[in-house]
Formats: structure tokens, sequence, C-alpha cells
């Protein structure tokens, strides 16, 4: 196991959407080793050889990105079948401008490789495929940028997976764009927007009164909606009376919130099947089965939930969207 640093020297923000490994093997046997251009061989040992790859979040490798075999990461260039493995959606991420994140990696050899891979061992390249995305502009009355996808562009949104319900909210005044026209789909939602957007969602006014209860500053633009949505008993704040408004909500914020604000519930138990069900913190965990009953949100494909992982704002307007049962408009 190891850890990969990776530093943006870019001049803009990146996101990675894609990671491969290069590999060449040797054979031996144990003393001297000569580069061989076996394919089979190669293919063999890549697919014997298991691969973990978590992302660090808020100081910890919690969030895996990858888990399958070198050869599902195998790049070759000018070939279509081997360029490597694209991150689904919610797993890419951006790196900004001058900032480091670190990838963990644990490999293995499966029990079951056979005895062809006795003397054989691997050089490995990883290699990180980004493309450049441009600065996120944060939203008005500033504090922390949101980390997001893309500052977008007038109807930077009609080529996105999620126009459809974009448009459908839009339509409905539930969404409502940024001063300069953008919906920034792929900007991760803070927990601020998060407000404006259940409260438009609900039909529940502003309420812009002079004590807002909380100690930090709160937007100009989601103020009223915070203050409304706290009051509606759908938000809460943090030890010391804070709201942290620019902060991105988590995935098991994002469902407390919706879980409340929707007056979803369930008869029964539910049984979590996640593999870090342990890791939802237990103010959350009920509202998480609730949710995960309604399919208001479902794991990922390697059976766990991420608690702490970030949102994109066009993922929120689709659970929105479902839960106002407006699909059907678009569908």
């Amino acid at each position: 196991s190891g850890t990969i640093t990776i530093h943006n020297n870019y001049s803009q923000r990146i996101r990675v959407s894609n990671l491969a490994l290069t590999m060449s093997v040797q054979k031996g046997n144990g003393e001297a080793y000569r580069a061989t251009n076996d394919q089979e061989l190669l293919e063999t040992f890549a697919r014997n050889m298991e691969l973990t790859i978590k992302r660090k979040v808020a100081g910890i490798f919690n969030d895996t990105i990858f888990k399958g075999t070198f050869w599902d990461l195998l790049y070759e260039k000018n070939n279509p079948n081997k360029q490597g493995y694209n991150l689904p959606l919610l797993d890419k991420f951006n790196i900004g401008k001058g900032d480091t994140i670190s990838l963990q990696y644990t490999v293995k050899m499966k029990e079951s490789a056979g005895n062809e891979l006795q003397g054989v061992k691997a050089t490995v390249s990883f290699l990180i495929n980004a493309h450049e995305n441009p600065d996120v502009i944060p939203p008005d009355d500033g504090g922390d940028d949101n980390g997001g996808g893309d500052n977008g562009s007038p109807n930077d949104y009609s080529d996105h997976w999620a126009h459809d319900c974009i448009r459908t909210l839009l339509k409905h005044n539930v969404l409502k764009p940024y001063d300069d026209g953008t919906i920034r789909p792929d900007n991760y939602i803070t927990r601020a927007e998060m407000a404006e957007l259940v409260c438009r969602a609900l039909g529940i006014e502003e309420n812009n009164k002079l004590f807002s209860g909380y100690l930090d500053p709160l937007p100009k633009r989601e103020r009223g909606f915070i203050i409304a949505g706290t009051e509606a008993g759908i938000f809460v704040g943090y030890p010391g009376k804070i709201f942290l408004p620019n902060r991105n909500i988590s995935r098991q914020e994002m469902v407390v919130a919706l879980v409340k604000a929707f007056n979803l519930n369930v008869d029964g138990e539910v049984e979590l099947n996640f593999t870090d069900k342990d890791q939802i913190g237990d103010w959350a965990l009920e509202y998480v089965k609730i949710a995960v009953y309604h399919q208001v949100v479902v794991g990922y494909p390697d059976n766990t939930f991420r608690p702490e992982a970030n949102m994109t704002r066009a993922e929120t307007f689709t659970i929105i969207c479902k839960l106002l049962g407006l699909h059907s408009e678009h569908s």
C-alpha cells in the first residue's frame, strides 16, 4: 500500500475523471529479472492483482473511488478498449489551482492466482487523466468557494445530463439562476443553497427578521431561506449557534433535511446493507434508512453510502424534481 500525492500546477482548477495505469512485466528467478513482451502473461498478472484506491476527505482516507484489478485500469495508447477507468459521476473530483490531494492505494494478489505468476513482477505507473475545469465563481456575498465543478455560462446546462430536471425546476420557480444567469450544475451544493432550494420547493417564504439565530454571517441571497428553513425544523446549525452557510452539504446532512422537509416516514425497521453504515452519524441513521426505503438516495456500486461525501447541484436537482413528482413532465 502507499499514497499518491497529486499537485495541480495548472493555472486553473482541474477535474479528475479518469484513473489509469501502465505496466510492464519482468520474469526471473528471484535474483535476475528480464523484461518480457508476453501479453498473455501481462494480462494474467493484471487480472490477478487487486487494487483499491481511496480519496482523502476531511483528513481521512474513507472515500473509495476504485476497487477492482490492474486490468480494469490498464491504459494503452490508441487502444480504445484500454483507456483506464472512467470515474462515475459521483466519484469525480476537482483539484483547485495550486492545491494538493492524496489518494491511498492498496494492492494484493488474488489467492487464486496460479503458479504461472511465480517469479513475475511488474513495474507500474499510475496515471491521472484530468481535464481542465475553470475556477468556480463563488456565490453572492462571498464566503468560501464551494469547490464545485464548473463556473458555467448563460444556459450552461443545455447539454448537461440533468437538463430536463433543471428546466422543469426553473419553470416552477423552484430553482433560481445565479445573477449572471448560470446554473453551474456540477458545483457542489452548499448548505445555504440547499436551504434556498428546499424552501422554494415547498413554497416556504423567506423570513428576513433582524436576528437570524446564528452567530455567523449568512449570505444575503439565502439568509431569509436559512432562517425560514430553520424555524420550520428542516435545518439545524452546528454547536456554537453557527450555520456555516458556504460549507458543502454532506450526503447525510442532505438526507436529514429532505426527509424532514417532505415528511417521509416508514413503518417497521429498515436494514441498511452498506459496508460503511457504521460511519453514518447516529443523528442521521434513521433518516438515512427512511431515505433509502423511499429511494431518495441509493448507495454506490461498491456497496458504500459515503455519508460525508458532497453532492453536486445537479444531483440535488434531480432528487428534488423526483420528490416533487415533476419527473412526469419530461419523462
